[in-house]
């Protein structure tokens, strides 16, 4: 297919709700309100079936769609085992290595797994599917998390997890398993700019993202806005200010701009944020350079547009979003059942 900058085209689902297809290509399947999507290093799509209680796969030679894991129910169990026959509980978000291995959150059951690449077994790298806060410095596996949203490899050996209950960033060595929080003091506040990031306060971290540079930056659903951390661990706010529900500011700064829950982030190969305005079923872009705000897909609720301007389409609250090694933006397309792509 050949792909037009600024154009969006659905690439995964058939827009029908249920479960359907595994085996024949993906945009024939049903494929139920999909909630992130992440690539591994060959561009190899992986998606959270989140109300299915599986991941699916996305061949990219192919188009063909098929099951990583789990059985349809909801569950935590099978860890030691295939991960197709583990059961999985509502998968949220997801990272994938430079080996192929999988990490997935699920937010209930509250749990960061792994799927081994070479094996398909499944393992726990965080949590214990209670609900709770304990563990720093101590075994992932061992830690309470209260409900894992996103994860972000840092590139550094670590993986980050927003907690969005805990009210915290939280760090896995993936080397020693250790356990830390990397922002976040566990109340619910927009406070603590200039400061340390384990002594600033976060409002429903929902998501988690790096730069090339080294910056990590927070998507604040209930914050509606984005906070940065610089490489030195210093906290600051780079988008909603005010943490006012809203849409406007386009054009102008993000720090001015108001957001309308924001539920995803990434960070393009420019490193402009991208971010998932989920309720004002848009996605706008935070210029790297100059701070400014645009939307660049949607801004209105409906599921048309496939094949016309992203900006002119309809999206219905988008929940994820992944930048595909192509160089294009993948979006989750929630409440159309799709996984929709535009063209960078």
């Amino acid at each position: 297919m050949d792909i037009v900058q600024n154009t969006i085209y659905t690439i995964l689902g058939n827009g029908l709700e249920g479960w359907s297809g595994d085996g024949g290509p993906a945009l024939e399947a049903a494929c139920q309100t999909p909630y992130a999507c992440e690539f591994d290093p060959q561009g190899n799509m992986f998606v959270c079936m989140g109300r299915h209680h599986r991941i699916r796969r996305m061949d990219v030679r192919t188009g063909g769609i098929s099951l990583v894991s789990g059985t349809g129910d909801a569950g935590y169990a099978g860890d030691g085992a295939p991960a197709l026959d583990a059961t999985i509980n509502q998968p949220y978000g997801l990272a994938v290595d430079v080996n192929g291995d999988i990490y997935f959150a699920q937010r209930i059951d509250p749990a960061v797994r792994k799927i081994d690449s070479r094996s398909g077994i499944i393992s726990t790298v965080a949590g214990t599917g209670e609900f709770g806060y304990s563990g720093d410095c101590g075994l992932g596996s061992q830690a309470m998390l209260r409900e894992p949203n996103d994860l972000y490899l840092d590139g550094q050996g670590g993986l980050l997890i927003a907690d969005i209950q805990d009210q915290r960033i939280r760090r896995v060595d993936l080397d020693t398993g250790v356990i830390t929080t990397f922002a976040g003091t566990g109340e619910k506040s927009r406070d603590g700019d200039g400061q340390q990031s384990t002594k600033a306060s976060l409002m429903g971290p929902r998501a988690v993202c790096m730069d090339r540079l080294g910056n990590t930056y927070i998507c604040e659903r209930e914050g509606n806005g984005v906070r940065k951390v610089s490489p030195d661990g210093i906290l600051t706010t780079i988008a909603g200010a005010d943490s006012i529900f809203g849409y406007s500011g386009d054009g102008g700064p993000a720090l001015v701009a108001t957001w309308g829950s924001p539920k995803a982030m990434r960070c393009d190969h420019n490193d402009n944020i991208i971010v998932v305005d989920s309720e004002n079923c848009a996605v706008r872009r935070i210029d790297a350079k100059t701070s400014i705000v645009t939307t660049i897909v949607g801004g209105h609720e409906g599921g048309e547009g496939d094949g016309g301007p992203a900006v002119e389409a309809g999206l219905a609250r988008p929940h994820g979003c992944g930048m595909g090694i192509d160089g294009n933006l993948y979006v989750a397309d929630t409440h159309n059942h799709r996984i929709r792509m535009v063209g960078l």
